[in-house]
């Protein structure tokens, strides 16, 4: 791939969060006895936060530390992962769940109204308020749209974003999960052949990409109906 531009070969390719993040949230605790021990029976989920760092250095999740290299991010990037998670998570989540439309109402509200909170204490607020036994977070840390076509591109889809699963009670981290990745080509690598099967050998747009991590992090998820862990085995 001559002068660094991938091309599709034969038919195989493939917040700012201003929330004060440096000082806005304390490292949570991780969970101090195995999920398998605790059921969430109602799950609050947040919109989407945008992570934004240096072009040179990683961005670290607010939440946990987890670094992430970051990279362009196409406009509405958050509200495409919400889309996706809305689509996704009552397929697979065996808790009942507080949409994004209601409870990211909450935390804004919250936030605006409570200035002196820091994001978990706001994330733990908005839960508390919508009597959910947890809060689903995520960010996102890079969503970079394809440059060129299904059949031809220049620069691959790249995508990196998290998820994690906050107790209300204690604020603990009770679960979390990530997705970072760039497509590769299926001739470059075989491994990544059931990216494809659903949805076509073809660059995917960021917007597909994200939709395909995603599901693959909602598979990792403890708390999932019995139909969709017997598909993911």
């Amino acid at each position: 791939m001559s002068g660094g531009i991938m091309r599709w070969i034969g038919i195989g390719g493939v917040l700012l969060l201003a929330l004060g993040l440096a000082s806005a949230c304390q490292t949570p605790r991780v969970a101090d006895r195995p999920v398998s021990d605790w059921q969430p029976k109602r799950v609050a989920v947040l919109p989407y936060q945008v992570a934004i760092g240096g072009e040179e250095g990683n961005v670290r999740s607010p939440l946990t530390g987890a670094s992430f290299r970051p990279g362009p991010m196409i406009e509405g990037a958050g509200m495409a992962l919400d889309a996706s998670l809305d689509q996704w998570l009552p397929k697979v989540a065996e808790f009942s769940i507080i949409p994004v439309s209601q409870a990211g109402a909450v935390f804004d509200r919250m936030r605006r109204e409570n200035i002196s909170l820091n994001l978990m204490q706001a994330v733990l607020a908005t839960g508390q308020k919508l009597q959910a036994d947890a809060v689903l977070v995520g960010f996102v840390y890079r969503f970079t749209q394809r440059v060129g076509s299904p059949y031809a591109a220049d620069r691959p889809a790249s995508a990196a974003f998290d998820l994690n699963l906050i107790r209300v009670s204690d604020g603990a981290v009770m679960w979390k999960n990530s997705f970072d990745e760039t497509q590769q080509a299926f001739s470059e690598n075989i491994l990544v052949a059931s990216q494809y099967m659903d949805r076509g050998l073809r660059w995917f747009t960021v917007q597909e990409w994200g939709d395909i991590g995603l599901g693959q992090l909602l598979e990792r998820m403890p708390w999932r109906k019995e139909a969709s862990k017997k598909a993911a085995e």
